[in-house]
This record gives structure tokens, C-alpha cells and sequence, in this order.
């Protein structure tokens, strides 16, 4: 199997969610004429589809410029087309660059959404680009394109800053609000940096997203060590869009004393305790008519207090949402329980590619690789993954 360095392109459509609301049937021919567009784009540069899921669309290049043509052209295309009722279809889209490799069911690789992950701090119509990405596109950029340097930001996934780039051309907007990253000060939050990168877990993501947007309280439980702080950190950075009242966090794997647990979510919540009243009670008048999304991570070890607190927050903050993390549910009314599976395992007889490509696997090669282990020979991570 070769490992080559490639360019991937992610797009996907600003807003799909309220734009199928408001066309309702007519979305249809919508979504088809932008994955035709979007298809037509990918070919006229040589890019290989890699994933396709509703409006998401990944491509993998082996020419930067090719990526970077492929991009603008296929933004020109969706600016320049008759769309109905009015509507203006706008993709973000995010350009990375990584190793993939090649197996017998496709490309595979944690880069793959890297891509993806950039793209998230974009808005609709405009293109992003990685530092490292950047790099490689310096001196092969189509004529009359050029790069703009939006400074060092943090994406919503909370990993390390890095350098962000804009794709410019003749026919492409340039005039953006200021990217959706945690340094963007429209977005109010106080989740905390992620040193490591979030890997696999797409299907739990989906899932739990959706169960955000549909309940009031929703705790992920499962075993120690199973990722359900980290699942519900990169569901609840994802929420953040500059609207409503901001998403925090409260850590309260540290607490030892019940009562605290109130004053703790306080001062998250920046809410002043006043003087002879009880902490609870001042938080829920504080914030009952914000619009907000709380994280309360590690409930297990207070679930009585964690109970109390949700159940208060919930009947008297109308607009108050609840994203809780505990081995154990909460047990109140109007508690939605995900269980947080093992991360995927390659299956019995799966060939080499299909066991670097699955999540487990995938999650042990970067988390060897930032700690400098090879990948490479007959070292133990080089077997399991099968470098």
C-alpha cells in the first residue's frame, strides 16, 4: 500500500437545515443541482470523490493547484447559477493537506476530515485554507488567485490554534463576518482547549446532535474512559454559532462537596452569588430567560446534586438546554440517555487498510504519533495498524 501526500477539499452548504425547511419538496431539485455543480467541479480539476453525505461533499487531489481550481470553480459555479425562488446556495470549504492511504475499499487516513474540520470556521462562499495547506499552494496557485492570511485561529473542535488562510479569486466574495472559531469574540463559551485531535465517533456525533437539538437534557453515560467528555466537548463546540446566549462548561470531576455544585456552574455562568440567598435559586433567576447550553461534565460522583441542579435549571430556564456527561443517568423527567459505545475495532480477517482505517486504530496512530513513536517497521503500534 502506498502513502502519498494529497490535498483535500471539503464543502458543504451554509444553512442546508433551514433552507430544506423553507423550500420543503423543492429542496430536492436544489440538493441535486448543487451535487451536479459540485461533481462537475471536482472533475474538471481531476479530484477524486472520497465521501459524500447529503450536501457534504470530500475530494482528494494530488495536485495543490488542482485544489485549489477545483475550488473556485466550483464556488463561481454556484454563484453564477439560476437557483429558485430566490435562494442562494453558498458552500463553505476548507482545504487541508495530509497523507492517505490507499486499500482496496478507497483512501483512508485521519486526515481524510481534516479538511472538514477547517471548513467548520468558514461561512458560506468562502474557501479556507491550513497553514501546512498554504504552504504547498505558495507558487502553484491558478492565475489570478491568491491568499489571504486571517491570522492564528482555534477551531470549534478546541484543538490547538493554527494559521488560517482565505482562497481568493476574480468572482469570489471577499468581505466575511470573522471566522467561527473559539477566538471569534461574537461566540460566547468558556469550553477549554483540546490538546489532542478528535478522531472517528461521526456516527455519535450525528446522533447526538440531533438529540440536542431536539431535547432539553441529554446525558451521555458509559464506562470510565469510554470518551463521553470528549464526544459532548466537540458536540457542544459545534452548537456554537454566534446565536442565543453562548454553550459552557462546568468540570466537576474535582468537587468533592455537593453543595458546590451550583456555585460552580455560577461561575461558569459569570452569575454573582447575592448574600443570605441560596446559590441555586440566584443562578436559575440569573439565567431564566437566556438562551443557553450548559455542559456538566462528570456527574457520576454527585448525581443527587447534578439532579437538583438540572431539574431546577430545566422548569424554571425555559430556553436552557442540558448536555450532561455521568456513568449513570441523572434520573429526572425529560432526561434523553445516549450510551457512548466503544470507539469502532477492525473486524476479524479485515486486511491491513480496514485496520488503519478504523477508529480505534486510527485514534493509537495519532495519539503515538504526537508523542513521536513510529509508525513504521516492526515496532507494536506498526503491527497493530498495519504500517
Amino acid at each position: 500500500m502506498a502513502t502519498q501526500t494529497l490535498m483535500f477539499l471539503f464543502a458543504d452548504i451554509e444553512g442546508s437545515a433551514a433552507m430544506r425547511e423553507r423550500l420543503g419538496d423543492a429542496y430536492a431539485g436544489v440538493l441535486a443541482d448543487y451535487r451536479r455543480l459540485v461533481r462537475a467541479g471536482l472533475a474538471a480539476h481531476g479530484g477524486e470523490e472520497a465521501g459524500t453525505e447529503v450536501d457534504e461533499f470530500s475530494a482528494v487531489f494530488a495536485s495543490p493547484r488542482a485544489c485549489a481550481g477545483a475550488a473556485i470553480g466550483v464556488q463561481r459555479a454556484l454563484i453564477s447559477h439560476g437557483w429558485p425562488a430566490g435562494e442562494r446556495v453558498r458552500a463553505r470549504m476548507g482545504i487541508d493537506c495530509g497523507e492517505a492511504t490507499g486499500t482496496a475499499a478507497g483512501l483512508a487516513g485521519p486526515e481524510l476530515r481534516e479538511a472538514a474540520r477547517i471548513a467548520a470556521v468558514a461561512h458560506g462562499g468562502q474557501v479556507v485554507v491550513s497553514g501546512e495547506a498554504a504552504r504547498l499552494l505558495r507558487g502553484s496557485l491558478p492565475e489570478g488567485a491568491w491568499l489571504e492570511h486571517l491570522g492564528v485561529h482555534r477551531p470549534r473542535d478546541g484543538r490547538r490554534p493554527e494559521r488560517v488562510f482565505q482562497l481568493q479569486a476574480e468572482g469570489l466574495p471577499a468581505g466575511f463576518p470573522p471566522l467561527r472559531s473559539l477566538e471569534d469574540p461574537g461566540l460566547l463559551t468558556n469550553l477549554p482547549a483540546q490538546v489532542s485531535s478528535f478522531i472517528g465517533r461521526e456516527a455519535e456525533l450525528a446522533a447526538v446532535r440531533g438529540l440536542v437539538a431536539g431535547s432539553r437534557l441529554v446525558t451521555l453515560t458509559g464506562a470510565g474512559g469510554a470518551g463521553k467528555t470528549r464526544l459532548a466537548l466537540q458536540v457542544a463546540a459545534g452548537v456554537l454559532d454566534g446565536a442565543g446566549d453562548g454553550v459552557w462548561f462546568a468540570d466537576l470531576a474535582p468537587l468533592g462537596d455537593p453543595g458546590l455544585v451550583a456555585v460552580i456552574v455560577a461561575d461558569g455562568l459569570g452569575v454573582r452569588q447575592e448574600p443570605g440567598r441560596p446559590v441555586l435559586g440566584t443562578l436559575v433567576a440569573a439565567v431564566s430567560d437566556r438562551s443557553l447550553l450548559v455542559l456538566l461534565d462528570n456527574c457520576e460522583h454527585l448525581i443527587g446534586a447534578c439532579a437538583k441542579l438540572a431539574d431546577a435549571l430545566l422548569r424554571g430556564c425555559p430556553n436552557l438546554a442540558l448536555l450532561a456527561t455521568s456513568r449513570e443517568p441523572l434520573g429526572i423527567d425529560g432526561e434523553y440517555v445516549y450510551r457512548v459505545p466503544s470507539l469502532q475495532t477492525p473486524t476479524d480477517g479485515a486486511d491491513a487498510g480496514a485496520i488503519r482505517a478504523s477508529e480505534a486504530v486510527r485514534l493509537l496512530e495519532d495519539r503515538a504519533s504526537a508523542q513521536g513513536v513510529p509508525l513504521a517497521g516492526d515496532g507494536p503500534v506498526a503491527a497493530i495498524a498495519g504500517c
